[in-house]
């Protein structure tokens, strides 16, 4: 489940990067500082995360990644929005939630962890970015592959 929520929350961030400085954001590290369970359908997860930041300064929102599995949605998640200050290397801690899906257990989507079972998950990513100055955009990726997201991680412990 930790590291489920470690390659969205990853996902997240680097949809946001799309053109010029934005392209060379990185996520160093990501660390889970506590998890809770929150009813029988969910859990918080506190993330310390360390970003490398060569642009602006970027306020993230609205961020939300909802997790499929052959077409059925197994969860969400949702992070908590910060703002990335501009030109720095921060660690910054973050409240995730996971949501599970009506009629998925939490077997359900731990299998999802399975390499058996990565081929067939696909991940769509939401994330609003305002930059210092104003102006604001909502970046959406559909269909992305779990397990291409897997590679992306292992690269960057």
């Amino acid at each position: 489940m930790r590291r489920l929520i470690v390659l969205v929350l990853a996902a997240m961030l680097v949809t946001f990067t799309g053109c010029g400085k934005f392209k060379e954001i990185k996520v160093n590290s990501v660390k889970m500082e506590k998890v809770s369970p929150y009813g029988l359908r969910g859990l918080n997860v506190g993330l310390a995360v360390e970003i490398d930041n060569p642009a602006v300064q970027i306020k993230l929102s609205d961020m939300e990644a909802d997790i499929e599995y052959c077409g059925k949605v197994l969860g969400k998640v949702t992070v908590d929005p910060f703002t990335m200050k501009g030109r720095t290397v921060e660690t910054y801690h973050l409240d995730a939630k996971v949501t599970l899906a009506e009629n998925v257990s939490l077997y359900d989507m731990l299998m999802v962890l399975d390499k058996n079972f990565m081929d067939k998950c696909l991940i769509d990513i939401t994330v609003k970015g305002k930059l210092k100055g104003g102006l604001s955009k909502t970046i959406t990726k559909n269909d992305v592959p779990l397990k291409k997201l897997m590679k992306y991680a292992d690269k960057k412990k």
